[in-house]
């Protein structure tokens, strides 16, 4: 590869961190803000599941709004990235975009867990999906996350040489111990837990519809019935697209970690900063697509989302 060509690929990895994190921020945020205003109107806040998601677009917005701007900014050359510079806004943006990151995938587990409880034949169980029950795992996984990610403070530093990022995780214990927690904490372990509910939610409604293929559960009305079988098919979705977009940011950094003292060429290092750049992008896909995707997998979040449409127009014109 030619000085040209690693120029080439260099620039073509610099329009990607311009244009396409552009527009990874512009429909995340926007979209997240249009999943919290339907997840608030009354005909869906009341279920344990909608709460789940909704905490989880905060989230995803906290993500957002935390890991791409600085980066963005820089490459427009708007205004300098202080988060690979010093160390304080290196720690604090890291901990706060990797502990947003985790609650909103073991949001989704808890949301999963719901849809199972709500699927079974046994009342006590159902019973088990409730509103307090809702909060006090928010909580808990608000905390833990917290606490997972506070080695942040110490792991990550600013103004590194030889990592792909200036702000990045200081030594091979570090980065080690960062790999695999968000490999197996964030994605790995949240997607198996999602899968595994989600199959035996399937086998749940299976098993009812055999029972009771019309009337389904006696105690459940025909409208809440259908939010749970949309909520079920949507978060099998996103299980998807969770594992396939984390996946190769997973692969990468453990590459990048087991060649990190390997003398390397300069079309090695191009080639390699222009897929972490890739891949790292990638990983905020999760977090921007959920109302897309609500809106083409949910009856009922696409029928309170056309109300709560008509709602504001009649407002706005009386």
């Amino acid at each position: 590869m030619s000085d040209f060509d690693i120029a080439q690929l260099n620039y073509a990895s610099l329009q990607i961190n311009r244009y396409f994190a552009a527009i990874l921020l512009l429909f995340g945020i926007v979209g997240n803000l249009l999943c919290c205003l339907v997840f608030l109107q009354r005909t869906l806040r009341t279920n344990p599941c909608v709460i789940y998601l909704l905490i989880a677009s905060i989230s995803n917005m906290i993500s957002l709004i935390s890991g791409i701007p600085p980066r963005l900014l820089s490459n427009w050359n708007v205004l300098p990235d202080h988060t690979e510079t010093v160390p304080i806004l290196c720690k604090s943006r890291l901990i706060v975009l990797l502990t947003s990151r985790n609650i909103a995938s073991w949001l989704l587990v808890s949301a999963t867990i719901d849809r199972y409880l709500i699927s079974s034949s046994n009342a006590n169980i159902r019973r088990m999906s409730n509103m307090k029950q809702a909060y006090r795992w928010i909580a808990i996984i608000c905390f833990i996350s917290l606490v997972v990610w506070s080695e942040s403070l110490y792991c990550f530093d600013a103004n590194l040489i030889g990592t792909p990022l200036k702000c990045y995780a200081k030594s091979d214990v570090c980065r080690i111990i960062t790999d695999l927690a968000q490999s197996l904490v964030t994605t790995i372990i949240p997607s198996s837990c999602m899968l595994i509910f989600g199959l035996r939610t399937v086998a749940n409604i299976r098993r009812i519809q055999r029972i009771r293929p019309i009337t389904m559960i006696s105690n459940n009305p025909i409208r809440r019935r259908k939010t749970d079988h949309n909520l079920t098919k949507t978060l099998f979705i996103q299980v998807i697209f969770l594992t396939i977009f984390n996946i190769p940011q997973a692969v990468q950094k453990f590459y990048l970690t087991a060649t990190f003292y390997r003398s390397k060429s300069s079309n090695q290092v191009a080639i390699e900063n222009f897929v972490f750049n890739i891949v790292l992008l990638f990983t905020y896909i999760p977090n921007c697509i959920p109302f897309f995707l609500y809106i083409l997998t949910s009856h009922s979040f696409r029928t309170t989302f056309y109300q709560l449409n008509r709602r504001c127009v009649n407002f706005v014109h009386p």
